[in-house]
């Protein structure tokens, strides 16, 4: 807030805010092996929390001080919005299209502020290109949002991985909120925000002042802080004891590992993020057990699995193993059971056949087990239509 917008706050007895409020949400669905999908539709779902109250209950003034509202704006309801796939429409006039729909069941007599929501849909493959969809603009009364597209442009857009990735922007806005407040004489400062921390470390750590340890990786040299190293990682705290070679030498050399994986080791420890994974996940990974990071090891298990192929799969699947990532393990699986043709001819597969015997029993058991399991897609019920020149649909209700 401006300095002289300041002092006129402070010069006031009392204020009131309005505000009109929205949340934008952003929800990511991803669909493996979209060609063989025979279902009615698929439907998952997005809810969107309000944390504004959070953000304002962590910075409210102190107790003994007066204040109108003890939580800042009212706060606004938790909101599902459901999502559905359409694969081939919902009947035999239909069925070369996909459609995509966005609704909400929130009841009308629900005594919450009342809200409007726009939605949009971005389709996307495994390499993150994007294919047009079309938004339906009929007249036909229709229950939520559609867009669609042609199922064979589709198909022929998420080959070779047969992965669709489908992107929903909702943003939602809510009816205007008026707040009033006495004026307080004595104003607690605001709190930090970690963000400005997270910010001055990741400056300390590109800068390199006041650095006390040296890595040395590839003949070329990263400077680090011991405080900081020891405060993020217990293996970290005991290099750092007086009596070992590395604190007495204030450097250490590291000759098993990449200085690209390092660097991105090291930024971690400065900001808990990773911006470098790129193709250095299994790498980074293992440094992250290595030096007891978690979080660093949940963020490269992330990007193992958005970049699941079947000429990598069997090379994470052998990396899930060895680390105990139960739940990577079984979605790898379940990858290489989908795209079993594929992956069968990879040379990932013919080495973890010699080295991973017991994997590819695990595989085995659960090709055998999928045979008679459900395929998890909904009846048929109600249709959608789209015309051939402007996105009109039939009298006939989904």
């Amino acid at each position: 807030m401006d300095n002289s917008l300041m002092q006129l706050k402070h010069a006031a007895d009392s204020w009131s805010t309005s505000e009109v409020r929205s949340i934008t949400h952003k929800h990511m669905w991803t669909i493996r092996g979209f060609s063989q999908l025979e279902c009615r539709y698929l439907e998952t779902s997005a809810k969107i929390k309000d944390i504004s109250n959070d953000e304002c209950r962590l910075q409210a003034p102190p107790s003994n001080q007066p204040s109108s509202s003890s939580s800042g704006l009212p706060e606004l309801p938790d909101i599902t919005f459901r999502i559905r796939l359409h694969p081939q429409g919902n009947k035999e006039s239909n069925k070369d299209f996909t459609f995509f729909q966005c609704f909400t069941n929130q009841s009308t007599s629900n005594p919450q502020p009342t809200f409007r929501a726009k939605f949009k849909f971005s389709v996307h493959n495994q390499r993150g290109d994007e294919t047009a969809t079309t938004v339906y603009s009929g007249t036909q009364q229709l229950h939520g949002y559609f867009e669609y597209i042609r199922r064979e442009l589709l198909i022929s857009h998420v080959q070779p991985a047969d992965d669709l990735h489908i992107c929903l922007n909702i943003t939602i806005t809510f009816d205007t909120v008026t707040k009033s407040s006495q004026n307080v004489r004595s104003v607690a400062p605001e709190l930090p925000k970690p963000i400005e921390v997270t910010k001055d470390l990741e400056n300390l750590y590109r800068s390199g002042k006041h650095a006390d340890f040296t890595f040395v990786v590839e003949g070329r040299e990263l400077k680090a802080h011991k405080a900081i190293l020891s405060a993020r990682s217990p293996v970290f705290a005991a290099m750092m004891e007086p009596h070992t070679a590395e604190s007495q030498n204030s450097r250490v050399v590291l000759q098993d590992i990449d200085y690209e994986v390092v660097q991105a080791l090291l930024y971690y420890i400065y900001t808990g993020t990773c911006t470098n994974m790129g193709v250095h996940a299994l790498e980074i990974l293992a440094a992250a057990e290595r030096y007891s990071l978690p979080g660093l090891k949940n963020l490269a298990e992330a990007a193992m699995r958005s970049g699941l192929a079947a000429d990598t799969v069997c090379k994470h699947l052998a990396h899930a193993d060895l680390y105990n990532m139960t739940e990577f393990k079984k979605e790898a699986i379940k990858f290489i059971c989908m795209n079993a043709n594929a992956v069968i001819n990879s040379e990932g597969f013919h080495m973890l056949t010699k080295q991973n015997p017991g994997l590819i029993a695990d595989i085995m058991s659960t090709l055998v087990n999928d045979r008679h399991a459900s395929s998890g897609c909904f009846p048929r019920d109600g249709s959608l239509e789209p015309s051939s020149k402007r996105a009109r649909m039939t009298e006939t209700n989904l």
